[in-house]
């Protein structure tokens, strides 16, 4: 049985640290960065994706865990993305509605 390490993901204390005034502020990165490199990684699992399920179709598939791994890893990109994007929109509404 071989375990691999999964890579990509970043623990929140790598990404955020406190500042002066104690408010917690991205390394340099901003909103945009994030968002883009979300929808680069989106990308890359679906390219993933589309490789493997044309390897399934033409019967070159060795590992189908594995395939089965990155179609699940593009789910859940894609799932977190959607999830993030609303968020953000709602808050965006929430700002908008506030009396000054």
């Amino acid at each position: 049985m071989n375990i691999e390490r999964i890579i990509g993901l970043n623990p929140v204390e790598s990404v955020f640290s406190p500042e002066k005034d104690g408010t917690a502020q991205a390394q340099g990165t901003s909103f945009k960065d994030v968002m883009r490199d979300a929808v680069m990684r989106i990308e890359e699992n679906e390219a993933a994706g589309a490789k493997d399920t044309s390897g399934l179709i033409l019967g070159d598939v060795s590992d189908l865990h594995t395939m089965m791994i990155n179609q699940s890893s593009q789910a859940l990109a894609v799932e977190t993305a959607v999830q993030l994007t609303s968020r953000a929109v709602s808050a965006y509404k929430e700002i908008m509605q506030m009396q000054i």
